[in-house]
């Protein structure tokens, strides 16, 4: 049997999110003084089932009533819960942006006198990762909220914008020949730097 099945799915904690999959049996004429589903416990998934780019994480049957036009259906509702595998998308969604965040931060350990080369590398990251972004959420369709990736794209661009505002103000440090103050605020920046991911990470964790 084949049938179209409309649902909304929420997508909140992409890439990481599970979803369930819902197919709902309804009978069009016979309502529930009439027909009347019920579960057999002995229901079981086929071992060769499968959904293509998600792990399977069980099902569950029940029977519910559907009440319409002043009439109530039974409804035998079978619910297959499948999930994104977490390895998967963790290397192809987490690690590319973790290893532009970390080569972004090796301007921390460039002397400050080299401000060109730490202001170019901070540059390039951020466009790096401003590329990233939209393959990050390019199979998603249009949401009107923020997903788990929207958000750890956020704290990324905040340590991106403290890495340049450091960097710039470095600079101007060694502008004015106070290169002894700008090795000092950089050792300061970078320990800022810690709490301040830290911070942001909570943050988005209770959210």
């Amino acid at each position: 049997m084949k049938g179209d099945f409309v649902k909304t799915f929420d997508f909140s904690r992409y890439p990481f999110e599970s979803h369930a999959l819902l197919v709902t049996i309804e009978h069009k004429n016979m309502n529930s003084m009439a027909l009347v589903y019920t579960v057999d416990k002995d229901s079981s998934l086929d071992s060769g089932v499968n959904v293509v780019g998600w792990d399977l994480l069980g099902f569950d049957t029940y029977v519910v009533e559907h009440r319409f036009s002043g009439n109530s259906f039974s409804n035998f509702v079978f619910d297959l819960k499948v999930g994104r595998p977490f390895f998967s998308s963790l290397v192809k969604n987490v690690l590319p942006i973790t290893v532009i965040v970390v080569i972004s931060l090796l301007t921390f350990f460039i002397a400050p006198q080299n401000f060109g080369q730490r202001i170019g590398l901070a540059v390039s990251t951020l466009m790096a990762a401003s590329a990233f972004h939209p393959s990050l959420l390019s199979g998603l369709p249009p949401t009107g909220y923020l997903t788990l990736a929207d958000r750890m794209m956020l704290i990324v661009y905040i340590i991106f914008l403290f890495n340049l505002v450091v960097s710039v103000y470095i600079m101007r440090l060694v502008d004015a020949k106070r290169n002894d103050d700008a090795v000092k605020f950089n050792g300061k920046a970078a320990k800022i730097l810690v709490v301040l991911a830290v911070a942001l990470i909570v943050v988005q964790l209770f959210i």
